[in-house]
């Protein structure tokens, strides 16, 4: 392997980034040279390489894409990756979904061009390089190497090494070693010139309110967006505003499932079946708050447990009496029926809820175990309690309200 190869990986390995890696038709090699450098597992989620005449492909994509070698889609993979990589990290982490596409020397004369497309999501941003190589000039070996080299300098930019990425030899072919195409086509470019594109999302709340994004996560200084995890522990509310009592119960809710601090969030739904969307400025003050205290937030669209479940598959929420009192009234869902069948649905999404005691409107503290349960949802797992001597506090957002305390501005 390469000297600068070598020095590169190294110093990928030294970022805290996370990355999945989806390669296909080429670009295989950066995997071996990912995994050949001491410390890989600081880098390296997940790898696949989607072949099996385009079902894995689809399976990944969730969609059958028009082209395979193509900008659209290398784009599609690296943001199917992120998404990956989300799930298989904890809150916190910095992660990237990297892809590479390609069409290359094969057993049997290419019509096309051999091109290579490369991309890295990062959440915020995608770049996307691209490059036709001359055909003929290398055997299929060394074109998948000019590939991964590809794949490699945009991880690198990915994990903020942007001078050393750029000071990598990609092997492309400069003007003066062209004497045009081998096989005489001459849609062969007269050089190899790689292209690249950066695209940015506007402001994330703001792509969340308008619906172009089903998730925004804050969490360890990183930015995640439209990557909602699956099986983690979530605590939903208005936190308006943010106190102590929120930060016990999440902790606590960890602790009763026996998991790390890095598997709960809080969840803010910028959505109200009542009062409609909230305004990007109040979104912002409310994540002020959570940012400012270091503390993981993912806020959502969805203001319903049923289409919290959609998004958060096989998660656990955590809600108190009071919630949980509410959620089984069929009044909510136009009947008992309809009721059965939603939260039956949530079970069978892998979600459940974890319940907290709470003070009723008599001051009696009350725990799940005061719920009636209509039979059909009393033995599925729907519910478990948070033992009082674990978690009790009978404060509130509405109480410090009251008492006049209220969210700082932005």
């Amino acid at each position: 392997m390469d000297q600068s190869i070598t020095d590169l990986v190294r110093q990928i390995h030294d970022t805290p980034a996370k990355a999945v890696f989806y390669v296909a038709g080429g670009g295989a090699q950066v995997l071996t040279w990912l995994l050949s450098v001491p410390g890989a597992s600081k880098t390296v989620l997940e790898a696949r390489i989607p072949y099996g005449g385009g079902k894995s492909m689809a399976e990944i994509l969730a969609k059958e894409p028009q082209t395979h070698a193509c900008t659209l889609t290398a784009v599609d993979m690296a943001c199917a990756a992120y998404r990956q990589a989300a799930h298989l990290s904890e809150f916190g982490v910095p992660i990237l979904g990297v892809s590479c596409t390609c069409a290359l020397a094969t057993d049997r004369v290419k019509k096309g061009d051999h091109k290579v497309y490369v991309a890295v999501h990062d959440g915020a941003s995608t770049r996307a390089c691209r490059v036709h190589l001359a055909k003929g000039a290398r055997a299929r070996l060394d074109e998948d190497a000019v590939a991964s080299r590809m794949v490699l300098r945009a991880l690198a930019s990915g994990c903020g090494l942007d001078a050393s990425a750029r000071a990598l030899d990609l092997g492309l072919r400069e003007p003066e070693h062209q004497n045009g195409a081998a096989d005489g086509d001459a849609a062969t470019p007269a050089f190899e010139q790689l292209q690249e594109t950066v695209q940015s999302i506007g402001e994330p709340l703001q792509e969340l309110l308008e619906g172009r994004v089903r998730s925004v996560e804050y969490s360890g200084g990183q930015v995640i967006v439209d990557a909602p995890r699956r099986g983690r522990v979530y605590l939903p509310g208005s936190f308006n505003p943010l106190h102590e009592g929120h930060k016990g119960l999440l902790a606590a809710a960890l602790k009763t499932k026996e998991q790390s601090a890095g598997e709960g969030c809080f969840e803010l739904s910028v959505g109200n079946p009542d009062k409609g969307l909230m305004s990007l400025e109040e979104a912002k003050r409310r994540v002020a708050q959570f940012v400012k205290a270091g503390l993981p937030l993912v806020v959502t669209q969805a203001p319903l447990f049923t289409l919290k479940s959609k998004l958060f598959s096989k998660s656990t929420f955590v809600i108190g009496y009071d919630t949980a009192i509410r959620l089984i009234m069929p009044k909510y869902y136009g009947g008992e029926v309809n009721m059965l069948l939603e939260l039956t649905a949530m079970r069978h999404r892998g979600c459940s809820f974890l319940v907290a005691g709470r003070l009723d409107v008599e001051k009696a503290f009350k725990t799940m175990d005061d719920v009636e349960l209509p039979e059909p949802l009393r033995d599925i797992g729907l519910f478990e309690s948070i033992s009082e001597e674990l978690f009790r506090s009978d404060v509130s957002s509405t109480e410090l309200r009251e008492r006049g305390v209220v969210l700082p501005e932005t």
